[in-house]
């Protein structure tokens, strides 16, 4: 018996199942059973009894002894498939998510925008010393924003993507008790340590005449809100401009704010999101990477999706990654990269016939550096249009219900 899920495409219905290879008799499609696991999970292993039989199951959920699993038969030929039912504590569990949902959908707004906006607000004049400790902290944020030459490499991939914002809270937890984790390269971290900041600074000089009007500006904003389980969405880049008033004080103090909480609670959607595909079983983070670029912000938008057959046995994975940016002068471009034990394939998508013949002129250098990492091509391709979206799930639950 394996617990796992199946896998009908890149983005499959996201379940809970059980699979047996051989199940007990007398079964009917539907039925709902119950199941006690009879030993702690060990090493994903552990022993649960469906009726009368016991059965030895492999399975990447901790259970602990005298767990009871509710049930529903899916199939029961050639093998016998359970849909795991979620109790109430897979409800209270989620709780946390829904309300983080909730607080940041309002107020997230485009990281390009917002940290396009902070960026030019380093040329803040420092008229005291407060302003200038604010000014530091914006220096200290655009810093640890990634140029388009730190990412040509796996290396600078990975560590960009690892201080994306995404797993701030996971390093941090990894990290307690033990040596002072480095924090002044992550996004997040840098966001959060400026409305640290610019909350002080209000404290001081706030006279209470000041309206926050950070909700309505988000509610209308141009920028998509990511969608759990979505495909990357490509977002035009933002030169580093004055996009709102300028001048006085109190108009670049309340600006700074908006734009720190905006790309704070986009931060927090992506990762409410990642986790929500993780709670469903779905090893895939869905995240965004901010780049400088002559003197604009782009933005990398990208799923990394880990699928297995089995989900024991790390040789039969497959990665996933979809990625969306917007080229200059050659607009949006969708990119597709899969990669098996036999090899890789590469897919992209532009609306330009321009674009994909540029493109195309360059898959024998793609292809030849494939090689020299020791890889096999198996499929090179561009194609007009955009990438399929994927398909409704049933785990797809709404958190906020919009009537117009």
């Amino acid at each position: 018996m394996i617990v796992t899920r199946p896998i009908s495409s890149n983005y499959g219905s996201l379940e809970r199942n059980i699979l047996i290879q051989q199940g007990p008799g007398a079964l009917k499609l539907g039925q709902i059973i119950d199941a006690v696991a009879l030993s702690n999970s060990n090493q994903g292993h552990v022993n649960l009894r469906i009726g009368n039989s016991v059965l030895a199951a492999s399975t990447n959920i901790t259970m602990q002894q005298n767990t009871h699993l509710l049930l529903e038969v899916m199939q029961i030929h050639p093998r016998l498939l359970l849909r795991l039912i979620p109790s109430s504590v897979d409800s209270a569990a989620a709780k946390p998510l829904k309300d983080a949902m909730i607080s940041f959908l309002p107020r997230q707004a485009g990281l390009a925008p917002s940290l396009a906006g902070l960026i030019h607000r380093t040329l803040m004049e420092d008229q005291s010393l407060q302003q200038h400790s604010l000014r530091t902290l914006v220096i200290k944020l655009v810093n640890a924003l990634p140029v388009r030459n730190s990412i040509i490499n796996a290396e600078g991939v990975r560590q960009t993507i690892l201080h994306s914002g995404l797993f701030l809270e996971s390093l941090m937890a990894r990290h307690a008790g033990k040596a002072r984790l480095d924090t002044s390269r992550d996004i997040k971290a840098c966001l959060l340590r400026l409305q640290y900041g610019l909350a002080q600074f209000k404290q001081r000089t706030d006279t209470g005449d000041s309206q926050n009007n950070t909700l309505a500006s988000h509610l209308y904003s141009s920028i998509v809100p990511p969608r759990k389980k979505g495909l990357p969405v490509p977002q035009q880049r933002v030169p580093f401009s004055p996009l709102s008033g300028t001048g006085d004080t109190d108009n670049i103090i309340q600006d700074l704010v908006t734009r720190t909480q905006g790309a704070i609670a986009r931060l927090g959607l992506l990762q409410v999101i990642s986790s929500e595909n993780f709670n469903n079983g779905e090893y895939m983070w869905q995240l965004e990477i901010p780049v400088k670029h002559t003197g604009a912000l782009e933005i990398v938008s990208l799923s990394i999706e880990k699928e297995q057959q089995d989900c024991f046995n790390d040789d039969e994975a497959s990665w996933i990654v979809n990625m969306a940016l917007e080229l200059p002068q050659l607009g949006p471009v969708h990119i597709r990269i899969s990669l098996y034990k036999q090899g890789v394939s590469t897919c992209f998508w532009s609306e330009s016939t321009k674009a994909r013949s540029l493109i195309e002129s360059r898959f024998d250098r793609l292809e030849s550096n494939i090689v020299q990492h020791g890889m096999t091509t198996l499929n090179l391709c561009c194609q007009a249009g955009s990438p399929v979206a994927p398909p409704p799930s049933d785990t797809n639950t709404s958190y906020m219900d919009f009537t117009v």
